[in-house]
């Protein structure tokens, strides 16, 4: 199970930049490949995804001019065109 989480040392201790859901034990051994990485400030747009929460709104993707800017719902759509053969 590789997996790549970016961190910080401070102190003599990693810590993760971000929440990680790691299939681990307390206590399991893991190895730790150190790659020193390029300084540069942080920005939450690196990880969409720590910022995403669960609305609960289902149509959310499909609808989201209606959720954003109040526009009408648009609702199930059928845009194809039938062929004539």
């Amino acid at each position: 199970m590789p997996a790549t989480i970016r961190a910080v040392y401070t102190n003599g201790i990693f810590s993760p930049l971000n929440r990680h859901k790691l299939k681990l034990k307390e206590g399991d051994a893991v190895e730790l490949l150190i790659k020193k990485l390029p300084q540069t400030k942080f920005d939450p747009a690196f990880d969409l995804s720590d910022l995403a929460v669960e609305t609960g709104i289902s149509d959310l993707a499909s609808e989201h001019d209606h959720y954003l800017y109040g526009t009408p719902k648009r609702g199930k759509r059928n845009d194809r065109k039938t062929r004539v053969r």
